[in-house]
């Protein structure tokens, strides 16, 4: 199914949902997963080896993980055993943010956010799953979207923004995509327009990431040998692209 049709259709409820736990499926993992296979058949399929597929077209699994990696470690190490296994993540290119009145239902106007979401955001979800990217069953497909995030302006300060929390993302578009399998594609999560060597303060700024989240994606490219620490410069290490990728 076109993504666009499927953005729509699950807007308007003309497509089934399905629950995940007590919740229901959230609109973001309804639309990729209508958008990667419009077969309800094949929705939601428990597998012999006890865990339910979120897409199972009689060859391959499907998991849709729109929030971390973490729970979804114990899933694969069953699954990859058995089956070719795609993961798909979606990561925010450009964000556009309304607020909801929690008085009135009232919505403002969109906002564009001024950060460019980019496949380096893909690094502090891959960190959890280091010990299965070697699979050769399992394939991550990294997909780039522009989406609306609407939040309840229900928190403290600055009109209740301060605290507040998000009520929904909903997908606008498909910009990109990415597919991991070996250790060259993981070349692509680093940020054009570095050069041959730099530091992870660089690499961040270039990323518009910082802390948790670009030590995560460093340490996945390390791991995947996309890059090495070539030396030192004071305190801070000197990251250098492995020869096969300059």
């Amino acid at each position: 199914m076109d993504f666009n049709e499927a953005v729509a259709r699950v807007r308007e409820g003309d497509l089934p949902t399905q629950s995940i736990g007590v919740l229901k499926e959230k609109p973001l993992h309804a639309t990729l997963k209508w958008w990667l296979d419009d077969n309800p058949a094949h929705h939601e399929i428990p597998l012999p080896c006890g865990k339910v597929a979120d897409i199972f077209d009689g060859t391959t699994v499907t998991e849709v993980q729109t929030g971390s990696f973490s729970p979804l470690r114990g899933k694969l190490e069953v699954l990859l055993d058995e089956y070719p296994v795609l993961v798909v993540h979606p990561l925010v290119r450009r964000k556009y943010l309304t607020w909801i009145d929690p008085d009135t239902g009232e919505t403002s106007p969109a906002r564009k956010s001024p950060r460019i979401g980019s496949f380096a955001d893909g690094g502090k979800e891959l960190i959890y799953l280091l010990p299965l990217l070697d699979h050769p069953n399992l394939t991550v497909r990294l997909v780039l979207i522009d989406a609306e995030e609407q939040r309840v302006a229900d928190g403290w300060g600055n009109g209740g923004k301060r605290g507040s929390h998000r009520a929904v993302l909903l997908p606008l578009s498909v910009e990109d995509t990415l597919d991991l399998r070996c250790s060259a594609d993981y070349a692509a999560l680093i940020p054009t327009g570095l050069p041959a060597a730099f530091t992870a303060a660089r690499f961040g700024k270039a990323a518009k990431m910082q802390g948790r989240n670009l030590n995560g994606t460093l340490k996945v490219l390390l791991d995947r040998g996309v890059l090495k620490r070539e030396k030192k410069e004071g305190n801070a290490w000197v990251y250098e692209r492995m020869s096969n990728e300059e």
